[in-house]
């Protein structure tokens, strides 16, 4: 959080299901928010599109499974267990 800017969100998403510490001064002074991965608004859908297409990071580097859709129930159930994936894509 300490590298957030001022009125900046912080999102939680399904594979965050261990109890985290936050430092509520930053989320104080700040402005600071922390919403939910169910919690999106259109600027954050924007801002996170921005982000991809910008190439600055390897985002291919974090998906650690790829199923073909015609396997899309198993991806939907690895994508739910942590200790078998980080991120799960489907391939259409």
């Amino acid at each position: 959080m300490q590298y957030g800017k001022i009125i900046s969100r912080f999102v939680l998403v399904a594979v965050n299901n261990k109890p985290r510490q936050i430092d509520l001064l930053h989320l104080t002074y700040a402005q600071k928010s922390v919403i939910g991965s169910g919690g999106y608004f259109p600027e954050d859908v924007r801002d996170v599109m921005a982000i991809m297409a910008s190439g600055r990071w390897d985002l291919e580097s974090i998906i650690t499974q790829e199923f073909p859709l015609e396997r899309i129930s198993e991806a939907i159930q690895t994508a739910a267990d942590p200790e078998k994936a980080l991120n799960v894509t489907i391939k259409f």
